[in-house]
């Protein structure tokens, strides 16, 4: 029975990975929407539902040889400056742009965070890279996209993973207090699948380097709860969002057509170890 198991397993290994990530992530999550109040280890807890399904599986499917090969590509570290340079500042110069075109169009100005605690933005980076992204990214690219672009194109994979990560987040639309509620589901996704693209294409031009997508990552997040563009910062007015996505997918259509949709990349896909 046990190898029966593990044979599907490792036949339907992308999908037993989206499966267990929503029904973790799920699980812990779902008490909230009915709560009248939020809980943030909870929240938290429920983040890590992808990183837990990608260990677990990979160390049913390949022992601990295919463990020490997922979390080696942590240590891919010696790429490019550019990489890093986009990594952490890409996402603020797409939001930055956003802000200033919809103020160019006659939109009102943002209130913007102090000057002088811009030294904030580091302890907030820290925590969304330890208590968030960490719980997702070891699962949707170093587990789902380097299985999927073994079958499919870089874009197409891409595509898959955009969609089963949007859709993940779908418990804390229904969240009460939560700032997803807030934003359209359709324009959120969007997000997502623009994002999931871009993030293949650092992937696969830093060999698959998961240190590198963490801090893409990261940083896009805390783009986003430091600079006004969510509604809850804007005082409800979802242009800036709008224009920040649409910039995005700008950026994101230029690497489809310069990069090609077969990889992403000029370079040979790294293999997965795992």
């Amino acid at each position: 029975m046990i190898r029966v198991i593990r044979g599907m397993l490792q036949r339907h290994s992308v999908l037993a990975f989206f499966v267990l990530s929503y029904a973790i992530s799920w699980i812990i999550w779902l008490p909230l929407v009915v709560s009248p109040q939020s809980c943030r280890p909870l929240l938290i807890l429920g983040t890590f539902g992808p990183a837990i399904s990608a260990l677990l599986l990979t160390a049913i499917n390949s022992g601990k040889v295919g463990l020490r090969g997922l979390l080696r590509r942590f240590m891919i570290w010696r790429v490019g400056t550019i990489w890093y340079i986009f990594s952490l500042f890409g996402g603020a110069a797409v939001t930055l742009a956003a802000i200033g075109l919809h103020v160019l169009l006659g939109g009102d100005s943002p209130a913007l965070n102090d000057p002088a605690q811009l030294y904030l933005v580091v302890p907030v980076f820290l925590y969304v890279l330890f208590f968030s992204v960490l719980g997702e990214e070891i699962g949707w690219r170093g587990y789902a996209l380097q299985r999927l672009q073994a079958g499919w194109s870089a874009l197409s994979a891409s595509l898959i993973i955009g969609l089963a990560w949007g859709f993940w987040h779908l418990p804390l639309f229904w969240m009460k207090g939560n700032f997803h509620q807030e934003i359209p589901l359709g324009l959120f996704m969007l997000q997502s699948i623009a994002l999931a693209i871009l993030f293949t294409w650092v992937y696969n031009n830093t060999r698959g380097s998961l240190l590198i997508v963490h801090l893409v990552h990261a940083a896009s997040n805390t783009t986003v709860g430091v600079l006004p563009l969510l509604p809850v910062d804007t005082g409800g007015d979802l242009r800036p969002l709008w224009f920040a996505v649409g910039l995005l997918w700008c950026v994101t259509l230029a690497v489809i057509i310069i990069f090609g949709p077969a990889r992403l990349s000029r370079w040979p896909i790294a293999q997965t170890e795992s």
